[in-house]
């Protein structure tokens, strides 16, 4: 039987730590930004712009980014349709600063910014995406599948063990500090702003708590459990 594991983690819980270590003793292939590397490939862009195109589209605003952007974007009724003036933008204004930037004639231009409207437009489609390559490799086995909603896009998926790996924010706190080397009111800062973009990102993309215990079959606090034994657990429970 194929093992697949998906695995959520608080920042400084060492969840990506156990979960790098379930994949190498139970030998399964580690997915965190290869997801994305295949979600590019399959939108058929295989390459690195597509892959930080779609790790922006990760980037959920709050409400008061939202209407920031609204805010920006917003503008008087246009004196032409809003097609022609589109057109006018990419076909001018963008063509001829790629022609003086990259030295290239204006058919070549042209071509460029019509691939990267094109390339925009795909990577607008980021939850299918993600969501499609993450099926695909669940259904292949063998895995585990960090972060991305794993564990809502596979809630209906037979044999999937869905991990959440969490501590007291007094731990994480500490740890930020000891990994990244930085004061406490900034290892403070980094472990709130993490826990909002993820609680953001399963609402925003899949409309669910990341906080909800229903999504998950093992949940770990690491509070006082050592990493071992958290990795040992995991590997318990993955077990048919």
């Amino acid at each position: 039987m194929k093992t697949v594991i998906t695995i959520s983690r608080e920042l400084g819980s060492q969840g990506s730590y156990i979960a790098a270590a379930v994949a190498q003793k139970l030998n399964l292939r580690y997915l965190d930004r290869e997801i994305l590397h295949r979600a590019a490939e399959v939108a058929g862009y295989p390459d690195d712009e597509m892959v930080n195109q779609l790790e922006g589209k990760e980037v959920v605003p709050g409400v008061l980014g939202r209407i920031l952007a609204a805010l920006q974007t917003s503008a008087a009724a246009p004196s032409e349709p809003s097609v022609t003036r589109r057109e006018i933008f990419v076909y001018d204004e963008l063509t001829a600063m790629m022609m003086q930037a990259d030295g290239l004639s204006r058919e070549e231009a042209m071509a460029k910014t019509i691939a990267r409207e094109q390339r925009t437009e795909r990577a607008a489609d980021y939850v299918e995406l993600v969501r499609q390559v993450i099926r695909e490799f669940a259904e292949a086995g063998d895995v585990v599948i960090v972060g991305r909603g794993g564990q809502v896009v596979l809630r209906d998926l037979p044999g999937v063990l869905r991990v959440r790996v969490g501590a007291s924010e007094e731990t994480r706190i500490g740890r930020v500090m000891e990994r990244f080397k930085v004061d406490i009111k900034e290892a403070e800062r980094q472990v709130h702003q993490s826990d909002r973009e993820r609680i953001r990102y399963l609402k925003h993309f899949y409309g669910a708590d990341w906080q909800n215990p229903n999504l998950y079959d093992l949940m770990l606090n690491t509070d006082r459990l050592a990493l071992e034994k958290a990795v040992e657990l995991v590997i318990a429970a993955a077990q048919p």
